[in-house]
């Protein structure tokens, strides 16, 4: 949160310095006084798409000189180009700065165990910054790798008093289902552990409740991207808290007809106000959130933010309209929840596929009635025999994981309901 105007001025007129030196926006800028625009006119200026970004691309944006750059990092969604961004020295520290912001409250008698994957993406290396802005000890267990499988990672979690886990929520249930088969006991073989940071993926009240149900400890969800370091952070009273002094965060009608009302659902457009070395000004992600103004019992003023998925999982029948994170939800309140789910597309509704260690305590009827009721739309339900959605065998052997497929669209093609 800006502590005045003149600090908001000074961060704006330092991001029209920055994007005179990146080639994408020396172009789409050329037409533009920026003297004449300020942060509160920000609607006059055009939005920067993910097209634009691989028109540029990966040096298109850059905005400093090489010899400034620390690390480069992309991502890979299921589909499209790559996102890229650069960072330099300084933007690490911001972005370490922002990850530290979530209610864990970091500090040096942690040891948190980073289970992001390391390989490109960026959330691994800002928490490896939070935790050494704090002083706390780091364990690099990677994701998606040989080298630390779900066993391993559950014997350095109880070994060294690992306080914090730190990686992708699915992650977090597979640890724990791991667990289950070794015969562990999540809530008490890890005495140590006393909080989950989550992000990379869509995470909803209902999945962040099951998964503190599963390791009895709070969990903590982030949001941000590869492209724009970490933009909101959940305290501990469950609010995600933007980093105003960092970002500018418009949340746009999805008729382009102007702003989304506070507490609205519309779609993001994010200006990077202290990123150096790849700075952005309203990008358009194509993400689906709705922000409003908070007084959080936390003590921190300024807006929250919700995230419901990525526009392109969005789902319509007829008036129904679902976010990836309304079929989450309703999947999540399920009891108990599944080990792994599939939500498949027909003409009127979902199919939904769901399996589950536990099977025995559903019933096909009951779960087809509540999801339907959550939904607001018909729904039939298949409940998977075990191995059909998820290979228990892999995750006790050394098998990296593989990115998961949630919804699948109707069109033919697949959906990847992670926020990635």
């Amino acid at each position: 949160m800006f502590n005045d105007m003149s600090e908001r001025e000074r961060k704006w007129s330092d991001l029209s310095a920055r994007l005179t030196k990146s080639p994408l926006y020396k172009q789409k800028l050329s037409d533009y006084d920026w003297n004449d625009i300020g942060p509160d006119r920000i609607s006059l200026l055009p939005l920067t798409t993910k097209a634009d970004l691989r028109k540029a691309g990966a040096f298109g944006y850059l905005a400093v000189e090489m010899k400034q750059v620390a690390q480069y990092h992309e991502s890979f969604g299921t589909t499209g180009e790559p996102a890229a961004s650069w960072f330099t020295m300084d933007d690490l520290e911001t972005g370490g700065r922002q990850m530290g912001a979530c209610g864990a409250r970091l500090t040096s008698e942690d040891f948190v165990l980073i289970r992001f994957p390391y390989a490109m993406s960026v959330p691994a290396f800002l928490m490896q910054h939070a935790c050494r802005q704090a002083g706390a000890g780091v364990v690099p267990a990677s994701g998606r790798n040989t080298v630390t499988p779900y066993p391993r990672v559950l014997e350095l979690m109880k070994r060294l008093g690992v306080t914090i886990i730190a990686g992708l929520p699915r992650e977090m249930e597979l640890l724990a289902e791991t667990a289950r088969l070794l015969g562990m006991d999540t809530k008490n073989d890890f005495p140590a552990l006393r909080a989950i940071c989550s992000a990379g993926e869509l995470l909803g009240e209902r999945r962040k409740e099951h998964i503190e149900r599963l390791w009895g400890v709070p969990v903590f969800n982030l949001y941000g991207s590869t492209e724009t370091a970490n933009i909101a952070a959940m305290c501990e009273y469950g609010a995600m808290h933007i980093a105003e002094q960092d970002f500018v965060v418009e949340v746009l009608k999805e008729d382009g007809s102007g702003y989304a009302t506070p507490g609205e659902r519309g779609l993001a457009a994010i200006t990077t106000l202290s990123h150096q070395a790849s700075p952005l000004l309203r990008y358009f992600n194509e993400d689906v959130i709705s922000v409003e103004r908070v007084c959080c019992a936390c003590g921190r003023t300024g807006s929250k933010l919700v995230h419901y998925g990525r526009l392109k999982d969005r789902t319509k029948f007829g008036m129904v309209m679902l976010d990836a994170k309304d079929v989450q939800d309703a999947v999540y309140s399920l009891t108990p929840a599944p080990d792994a789910w599939k939500a498949i597309q027909q003409e009127n509704g979902f199919h939904f596929i769901l399996e589950s260690h536990r099977r025995a305590e559903w019933s096909e009827e009951g779960i087809q009635t509540k999801l339907s009721e959550l939904l607001k739309l018909p729904v039939t339900v298949e409940i998977a025999p075990i191995g059909k959605l998820l290979n228990r065998e892999e995750l006790t052997q050394n098998t990296p994981s593989r990115k998961p497929v949630y919804i699948q669209k109707r069109e033919g093609g697949t959906v990847d309901a992670a926020n990635k």
